[in-house]
């Protein structure tokens, strides 16, 4: 396999002579995998010792048994490409495994015939006050809150499906009377949907289209949606563009309500300028179970639709901006998570800007906004 960057968890692999084969990665992370009785776990020696093609690994909470080498790698001191071949892991449990990483000089981290469990460990490089080293050897675990665990291993919880409702279960906007084709403001529309259907506990069934809202989309507790082919929730007008007063063109919960919500497969985004739209923000709390985002990205910039193409907003490297152009600020905020909200559980979603001539409103450096999205997460 190889390609940019994935998470992939809960995959056991038996019997195999190398269970998993890179030939190319920006990053990949596995959480929950078994590898048993193979002759080699994780190959990402691809390309050799001066041409690595995978850049980095990170493996936690996972296991290797009877498996002589767990990671096959091809750093060393002098690899190249120099950040290439970078390994992190951590809560690793192992039975007869003689190699843990095997590089191209031989054993870089030892086994066991017995069992052990590797806390932290990590090879690649460092960044110090005098700048990147390479290392390997053991690391410092990531602490780990116990809101954040189940038995001691992150929690972690799949899509939900909904395969055992019947077709009466689920309510589709377009039956709603929501039309989904980009121009018709189906904001009315889609909230008598959503609302009926918490009330019904049904599952709002939010079909292929793009749904252009004028004003707040209001997701009460009970509310299960799923989208079809990623439907685009596209915020329009000038409600959402006033930056002093942002308004949520999704807003999950008021502050104060308790209960569980799950949203799955869908995109919002905006349409021109959005100087105040914040394009999800979330405030219920889930004390008794997670509440669930999967596969639903925050979009602004760059699709054809948005306003807010290379046509309209294109990118000028050679000039000097001292301010930016009202009809390319794009939106306000990606995701606001509030002080009210608690146990929201965040599975494969991008927030995500273009890379067109296109702004932020709200004044933070990049550094700290994946500071505060990190944090809220």
């Amino acid at each position: 396999m190889g390609n940019q960057q994935f998470t992939m968890r809960n995959l056991t692999f038996n019997n195999a002579v190398t269970a998993i084969s890179h030939f190319w990665n920006w990053g990949w992370t596995y959480q929950g995998i078994s590898i048993n009785n193979c002759q080699v776990g994780i190959d990402i020696s691809t390309g050799g010792s001066q041409g690595q093609s995978v850049g980095s690994i990170t493996v936690f909470d996972s296991s290797f048994a009877n498996t002589p080498v767990a990671i096959k790698s091809a750093q060393s001191n002098s690899s190249l490409p120099h950040t290439a071949g970078s390994i992190i892991l951590e809560n690793i449990t192992l039975k007869n495994v003689t190699t843990v990483v095997d590089g191209p000089a031989g054993t870089v981290l030892a086994g066991t015939s017995a069992s052990k469990v590797i806390a932290a460990w990590g090879q690649g490089n460092q960044y110090t006050p005098d700048g990147p080293t390479r290392f390997a050897g053991e690391i410092t675990p990531v602490s780990r809150p116990g809101g954040l665990l189940d038995g001691g291993r992150y929690y972690q919880r799949s899509k939900p499906q909904y395969e055992s409702l019947p077709v009466s279960a689920f309510s589709s906007v377009r039956s709603g009377g929501a039309k989904g084709d980009g121009t018709t403001d189906d904001t009315d529309a889609l909230q008598r949907v959503i609302d009926r259907a918490a009330a019904s506990d049904e599952v709002v069934f939010v079909d292929a289209g793009v749904y252009k809202v004028t004003k707040t989309l209001t997701i009460p507790p009970n509310s299960k949606i799923v989208g079809e082919a990623y439907p685009v929730i596209l915020s329009s007008g000038e409600f959402f563009n006033n930056q002093d007063e942002p308004k949520p063109v999704i807003q999950i919960g008021q502050a104060g309500q308790q209960g569980q919500v799950e949203l799955s497969d869908l995109i919002i985004s905006t349409q021109g300028a959005q100087a105040g739209a914040t394009l999800i923000e979330w405030n219920l709390a889930s004390p008794s179970e997670p509440s669930g985002l999967w596969d639903v990205h925050a979009r602004v910039g760059g699709f054809a639709g948005s306003r807010q193409t290379s046509a309209e907003c294109a990118k000028k490297p050679n000039t000097v901006i001292t301010e930016a152009d009202k009809n390319c600020i794009a939106a306000y905020m990606l995701m606001h998570v509030t002080a009210s909200a608690s146990n929201l559980y965040m599975e494969n979603c991008w927030l995500w800007v273009s890379d067109q001539y296109v702004f932020l409103s709200t004044p933070l450096f990049p550094g700290e906004i994946s500071r505060r999205l990190l944090s809220a997460c």
